[in-house]
């Protein structure tokens, strides 16, 4: 019997060993950040980086450069917002939610034009139109494309809406059961005129079933508005939601803007699907997947379903990716993931490093299958004494700076290239 005892330990050692190495070592050695080189903001002497701070530009997850007429938009909120209702972290405290202040909002800078008081012009958009006058924005991930000849701009926003009862319109329903009403926003910027330049009109809300945990997304077809959304859980909420991330879980879902209609472009391979980006030039897709520290690239079939072509690792837990007009992908990175908390929750008084990496393809032809890729480290601050923590990276082709934001920080940062 005691053999038997042994033996039988012994298997369920052996599996839960193969269960870890299969499932859980990569995650844990990434998120926490195992044997990783941490480096000062000192190493990076090409940028001379600071902070830019004002009310208006807290908690900015996401930012998108419109590089042809010098402006930089950013998808921000507060630290007490976020941490009280972030759904893509599990975060459904409504009480908390109702005792902030401010409203979620879209901060536009003249990038060209910091002025005396260093702010770039800064001012917000005004939302018009769907029920934004009478209702919050939860916003998170966004993308823009001109439209019109370049007259308009089309914004495509994710918005975790409050749950509300279908019926009586009102009655706030259990968060922490149900999870959020997530939608895509639709939004028309009209650049021709002065007085309509800060005022978004509201062309659409995109509701399906497939958008469930909806992170961010890319537009893909200019003309028909299709575009993906990252879904970073599988599931809205629940008890075991954030555990099966890690162990994969999570889908991108294919959207027409003109039908509204939505479908799962790919479950295969999730872990947490977060940033998502696309090289016009040669329709590659990159998708940030957060839990498993790498970023994969798929390319989009006549049917848009997604096929992963190949996945590039990064050993680090990964946010928001953006792209610049020579290819290369920008990737805004978390160096220690329990620094990243404590800053959460106390954005104000707790900084935690950050980092961005910079993927691009190598020069010629004669690359091996899954060395097509290489890996730069742009800056870092391991002391988190100057950059935010970092969700979203921009670089500006024509100036050389970097735009970084973050869902936590209450500024974003600004960094000009040197040499």
């Amino acid at each position: 019997m005691a053999l038997l005892t042994r033996a039988f330990l012994a298997l369920i050692f052996a599996i839960a060993l193969g269960f870890y190495k299969a499932y859980l070592h990569d995650a844990i050695v990434i998120i926490a950040g195992i044997g990783r080189v941490v480096q000062p903001l000192e190493d990076f002497p090409k940028y001379r980086c600071e902070r830019v701070r004002h009310p208006l530009l807290e908690s900015c997850e996401d930012l998108w450069l419109d590089n042809a007429n010098r402006k930089l938009y950013a998808a921000c909120s507060n630290p007490a917002a976020r941490k009280a209702w972030s759904p893509g972290g599990s975060m459904y405290d409504l009480a908390a939610l109702d005792a902030t202040s401010g409203w979620d909002h879209i901060s536009v800078l003249d990038i060209d034009q910091p002025g005396a008081d260093g702010l770039y012009g800064l001012r917000t958009l005004d939302f018009h139109g769907g029920g934004a006058n009478n209702q919050r924005l939860y916003l998170h991930g966004f993308d823009v494309r001109p439209i019109d000849n370049g007259r308009r701009l089309r914004f495509w926003l994710v918005n975790h809406r409050l749950p509300v009862d279908t019926v009586t319109g009102k009655r706030l329903l259990d968060a922490t059961k149900i999870g959020a009403n997530s939608t895509i926003e639709v939004y028309d910027l009209d650049l021709r005129h002065s007085e309509e330049s800060n005022r978004l009109e509201h062309v659409k809300t995109i509701v399906s079933d497939a958008i469930i945990s909806p992170n961010n997304l890319v537009v893909v077809d200019d003309e028909r508005g299709g575009f993906l959304v990252t879904n970073d859980h599988g599931t809205k909420a629940g008890p075991l939601r954030d555990l099966k991330a890690f162990l994969g879980d999570g889908s991108i879902a294919y959207c027409s803007t003109d039908t509204g209609e939505c479908h799962l472009a790919t479950t295969d391979n999730c872990f947490i699907p977060n940033g998502i980006t696309r090289d016009p030039s040669s329709g590659r897709v990159y998708v940030a997947h957060s839990s498993k520290g790498a970023v994969s690239v798929y390319h989009l079939t006549e049917d848009n379903r997604l096929v992963q072509n190949e996945e590039i690792p990064l050993s680090i837990v990964v946010d928001n990716l953006s792209i610049d007009p020579e290819g290369n992908v920008f990737v805004g990175a978390f160096p220690s993931s329990i620094q990243l908390q404590k800053a959460f929750n106390d954005p104000y008084h707790k900084t935690a490093p950050s980092a961005v990496l910079m993927i691009r393809k190598k020069d010629g032809e004669q690359s091996l299958p899954g060395e097509e890729y290489e890996v730069i480290k742009i800056i870092e601050d391991a002391e988190g004494r100057v950059l935010p923590t970092t969700t979203t990276a921009i670089h500006d082709p024509i100036s050389g700076r970097l735009f970084l934001g973050g869902v936590t920080s209450p500024f974003i940062g600004v960094c000009e290239r040197l040499e």
